[in-house]
């Protein structure tokens, strides 16, 4: 299963379009981490204390991300960095760690394919390059890969189709999951 964490403000807006373009033909799980609360992380880790609750959305979240064969970030890049909604979904895996219902939570993270998708206006083929490496050693710290990234340049709506090289990878990366979704059938 591909499940898709969209992290803009903007449910047409480019990275959502290039994100769908990557997508096109497949059956994928959209979530809108706008449309959900995640409260501020709790820091519990030199007090010994165990998570035994959230207090907002993301345990609905993480479990359909723990389903997932392909996880998909994707995000405008808002100030050199994720959506703030991405990134209070991604903090809270620091609470998940130290949460006793989810005893292989690095395991089942590492067996994830991790992709990311932003799109700036701003030079994001350089500016966002340290957005990129904030995900990847996220992802490193649980055990897990960012398997590729995609950074898309475009600012106005419906600019990302002017940007052929997004697109091309978008298409590639496209094949590659139909390709994967045919072996997984052909297997069951």
């Amino acid at each position: 299963m591909i499940t898709v964490l969209f992290g803009g403000s903007r449910p047409a807006g480019n990275s959502a379009e290039l994100a769908k373009m990557t997508l096109q033909d497949l059956d994928y799980n959209w979530i809108d981490l706008t449309q959900y609360r995640f409260n501020p992380v709790r820091d519990v880790r030199h007090d010994e204390q165990i998570i035994s609750s959230y207090n907002d959305d993301y345990k609905i979240i993480i479990d359909q991300v723990l389903k997932s064969d392909t996880v998909l970030l994707v995000s405008p890049v808002y100030w050199y960095s994720v959506s703030a909604s991405m990134k209070a979904f991604i903090d809270h895996w620091s609470e998940t760690l130290r949460d006793p219902d989810y005893p292989d939570f690095k395991e089942k993270m590492a067996q994830i394919d991790f992709r990311l998708i932003l799109v700036g206006g701003d030079c994001p083929k350089i500016k966002a390059r340290p957005c990129m490496h904030q995900i990847e050693y996220s992802l490193e710290f649980l055990g897990a890969a960012l398997k590729d990234y995609l950074i898309g340049n475009a600012n106005a709506p419906g600019e990302i189709v002017k940007d052929t090289y997004a697109v091309r990878i978008a298409e590639k990366w496209n094949s590659e999951f139909k390709r994967k979704s045919k072996t997984l059938q052909e297997t069951k």
